[in-house]
């Protein structure tokens, strides 16, 4: 593809956190951390975007105080830095039980991103994955249709098993089911697919930051290295795949760094922000 100049200096950064702002280790790697807070210096404000729970970016919070919104639940939710839900997109209850209901058929078991809250059925090697992956411990609800009819409102399900094959059939089945009524998506654990409502991703969650911040798409930098995190890419000024993002997300990026593990998102961030502001970027 041809270059292109992108002109107007970048005032906010967003970053994926697993697979992008984190290593394989799920720590920043000091180039990045350093990078991170060099730009922060200069005034570009910087916040996360990740497809897990609030309380997972409670300590990057901290570590870089951020003070403005932070995406969760693969844009489902918008918090403030202190955790209040500030933009909501809710799946139908409806269609929140019958997934369930599908799932447990399936011999797969959900979890229910309720909020700040994760809903399972029972501790199991499932949910102990998704908890060594920073996410908090669920609240163990044995009837769990009956925890979404009574109390809580469901933003994101994920119907998981350690047999991969059984999670890939039971996608495609998902798929034709919930097709035209909600998004099924493969990224990040491949024991895992999820369920979201139509229509609404990281980029949706974006749109509403930047109203709320008063900032323009094209002084916006979004970084990410997977399938949901592609439409946050695409609105962004300047829009950056890590180098193991699977092809069709590097194809729909102007940039492809390094990988998380070799200092992707403060390599990026050296050369568009801390640089100067006039880079060359493919369309």
């Amino acid at each position: 593809m041809p270059n292109k100049t992108h002109d107007l200096p970048i005032r906010l950064i967003v970053a994926d956190l697993d697979g992008t702002l984190l290593d394989s280790e799920h720590k920043l790697t000091p180039l990045t951390e350093q990078a991170v807070h060099a730009a922060l210096a200069r005034g570009v404000r910087f916040t996360v975007a990740t497809g897990k729970t609030f309380p997972s970016t409670r300590e990057h919070i901290r570590q870089f105080n951020i003070t403005i919104p932070v995406i969760c639940a693969n844009g489902t939710l918008v918090h403030a830095a202190d955790g209040t839900i500030l933009h909501e997109e809710p799946i139908p209850r409806e269609y929140a039980i019958e997934a369930v209901r599908m799932a447990q058929a399936a011999g797969l078991k959900p979890v229910v991103y309720a909020g700040h809250d994760l809903l399972a059925t029972e501790m199991d090697a499932n949910v102990a994955e998704i908890v060594a992956h920073h996410e908090p411990v669920p609240e163990i609800v044995p009837d769990i249709e009956a925890a979404l009819r009574d109390h809580y409102k469901p933003h994101k399900l994920i119907l998981m098993s350690q047999d991969l094959d059984a999670v890939t059939a039971f996608q495609v089945r998902l798929a034709n089911v919930f097709e035209g009524r909600a998004q099924v998506l493969r990224s990040g654990l491949a024991s895992v697919v999820e369920l979201l409502p139509c229509g609404v991703t990281k980029g949706t969650a974006l749109a509403f930051i930047l109203e709320y911040l008063d900032i323009p798409a094209q002084q916006t930098m979004c970084l990410g290295d997977n399938f949901n995190d592609l439409d946050m890419i695409q609105r962004a000024g300047i829009g950056v795949a890590m180098s193991h993002a699977p092809e069709a997300v590097r194809a729909g990026a102007n940039f492809v760094t390094t990988t998380n593990d070799e200092d992707g998102v403060g390599r990026a961030i050296q050369r568009f922000i801390l640089a100067g502001n006039n880079v060359e970027t493919r369309p």
